[in-house]
């Protein structure tokens, strides 16, 4: 596509109310980018459109598309960045200029080379009071996988690892389902190219494809007519990089994979009104197929711990092919639990058990799916709708003066961090730093702070009222094991 089709796509897919001002901020993006070209030669201003298409065809408010229209004018422009940011704040108003400051903040916290991937994530999530920046990201990422074969060979495996390992869990979280797809199987061609087409082709080999998928939900719908009101019945083939994570020591090994015994390679969630109806839709499709009953599972008769119910397993419907799908029947009121209550996906991750309890711990993960929708339903009212959450709220991020994030939980000290970084720390610790201060041992640490250990050498001994000033527990042990073997 043209430039020009670009601008024509952004005014079509946002809110109509306020046009002259996305038409402003198309006029002032093409100013700051005038004759930036990308790493494939396109002008610049194309990548900054199409981050506000995918920001306008997500449903989001006016100011955010803004935002991601002009998201790389200041770094693009150091030198300029005061004069950059007055002239947008003027233009735009204040909510705009903070929308892309807290984009670029989100790009420095992937900066460190030294901190896990996964709690850079959450810190992303945990300090993040409003979604729309992160979005913004996550929009510019898209687009950057769709064009990163164009990428110098000196950042592309950093840029890929982002991509895999912070970006693809970033949309997860926030239930993206298509764009963490589309980001992981793009990053995975390039990354992986060989293991990525011996996945494809063998996909394609079974007959796991879009195709059959569409003539199994046109099966699936014709076999269901009877069922009065109609259910609803959604359909999806499983990510190629799912699989190569699922089955990567295979690959490795074997060069090779065999995926039949993957069960949801194809998978159906048929969803209805009643517990009864559900019953009355397996009866239907065990008509016509067969259930694998050994595998085959009750889960409204007899949930899983943490309440979530459905009627699940493997089936084979002949007529369409003899592969083996997996199916998923349950109530709208049994999906929105599933997906949003307490047996959440993100509540199952992160509990790292299949037989954990429901918890209040994920509640966010309901408010972020209702926060997302509120802000799409005001878009045409309000130029700017704040998504408000509190993400991962039993933990802290903090920062060493290296850049390392250190997750703790919420009430941590300052003796606690010291002791997380490492024991040796702890021991040899004297005083510490706070964002440039000092601050006494029992300071309680809030996420984004830079804290400073400063320490003695050879100091190995501490003192015992430092177990007053800790708040967990194996930082407690810790104190007590070395001032007991001082």
């Amino acid at each position: 596509m043209e430039t020009q089709d670009y601008k024509k796509k952004v005014k079509e897919s946002s809110p109509k109310t306020f046009l002259p001002l996305i038409s402003k901020a198309i006029v002032l993006a093409e100013k700051y980018h005038k004759e930036q070209t990308r790493f494939s030669g396109e002008p610049y201003i194309n990548h900054s459109l199409r981050i506000g298409i995918t920001l306008a065809e997500m449903g989001m408010d006016t100011n955010t598309i803004i935002a991601g229209l002009l998201h790389n004018s200041i770094t693009n422009s150091l030198e300029k960045e005061v004069e950059i940011s007055k002239e947008i704040e003027e233009k735009f108003g204040s909510d705009v200029i903070t929308l892309i400051k807290l984009y670029n903040d989100i790009s420095k916290a992937t900066a460190s080379t030294d901190t896990e991937f996964e709690i850079v994530t959450k810190f992303i999530l945990n300090n993040a009071k409003d979604l729309r920046p992160i979005l913004i990201k996550l929009a510019d990422t898209l687009d950057n996988v769709r064009t990163i074969e164009y990428m110098p060979q000196e950042r592309l495996n950093s840029k890929l690892q982002k991509i895999l390992n912070i970006y693809a869990p970033l949309a997860e979280y926030l239930n993206l389902d298509l764009l963490k797809k589309e980001l992981e199987e793009k990053a995975l061609l390039i990354y992986r190219p060989d293991e990525y087409e011996i996945i494809r082709s063998k996909m394609e080999e079974k007959n796991f494809t879009q195709e059959m998928q569409y003539k199994y939900l046109e099966y699936l719908t014709k076999i269901l007519k009877e069922i009065s009101p109609k259910p609803g019945i959604y359909g999806r083939v499983k990510g190629i990089y799912s699989i190569y994570n699922k089955e990567k020591k295979q690959l490795k090994e074997q060069s090779s994979i065999d995926i039949d015994s993957i069960r949801d390679l194809i998978a159906f969630r048929v969803i209805t009104n009643t517990p009864e109806n559900c019953y009355n839709i397996l009866e239907k499709i065990m008509d016509s197929g067969d259930i694998l009953t050994k595998e085959f599972d009750d889960y409204i008769s007899n949930p899983k711990p943490n309440g979530y119910k459905a009627l699940q397993g493997p089936i084979v419907l002949d007529e369409i092919s003899p592969n083996i799908i997996e199916i998923q029947i349950m109530t709208h009121d049994m999906y929105y639990y599933n997906t949003y209550g307490k047996a959440s996906h993100i509540a199952y991750k992160e509990s790292k058990s299949r037989y954990a309890k429901p918890t209040d711990k994920y509640n966010w993960v309901e408010d972020v799916h209702k926060g997302i929708n509120k802000h799409i339903s005001l878009r045409e009212k309000n130029i700017s709708n704040p998504i408000l959450v509190d993400i991962f709220p039993s933990y802290v991020f903090a920062f060493t003066p290296k850049g390392k994030i250190i997750q703790l939980d919420s009430g941590d000290t300052v003796v606690d961090f010291a002791y997380k970084v490492h024991t040796d720390i702890g021991n040899s610790m004297v005083s510490a730093k706070v964002n440039g201060r000092a601050e006494k041992l029992n300071y309680k640490v809030q996420t984004g702070d830079k804290i400073e250990i400063v320490t003695q050498i050879g100091k190995k001994t501490v003192k015992e009222d430092w177990i007053q000033y800790a708040n967990s527990p194996s930082t407690q042990y810790k104190i007590q094991k070395t001032w007991k073997n001082s």
